[in-house]
């Protein structure tokens, strides 16, 4: 196996997590355009960067809300 080389994944871990994402199996990811499956891989990453904000918002906020209450 291929090391990992400054931090980036394997293609086939890209590869993985869209298939997880999408409930495709490899052969149906493979069948897909090439320029969607970039496209779609973009747009996954910019929803998960979105989310994963809201999420240390929404911890932080309820930090703050328990430091408060004491």
């Amino acid at each position: 196996m291929e090391a990992v080389k400054r931090g980036k994944p394997s293609p086939l871990t890209g590869d993985v997590a869209l298939c997880l994402a999408m409930g495709w199996t490899h052969g149906e990811l493979m069948a897909q355009p090439a320029g969607f499956v970039e496209r779609l891989g973009v747009y996954l990453e910019a929803v998960a960067s979105v989310q994963d904000r809201e999420r240390r918002r929404f911890e932080e906020e309820l930090d703050r809300l328990r430091r408060g209450a004491r």
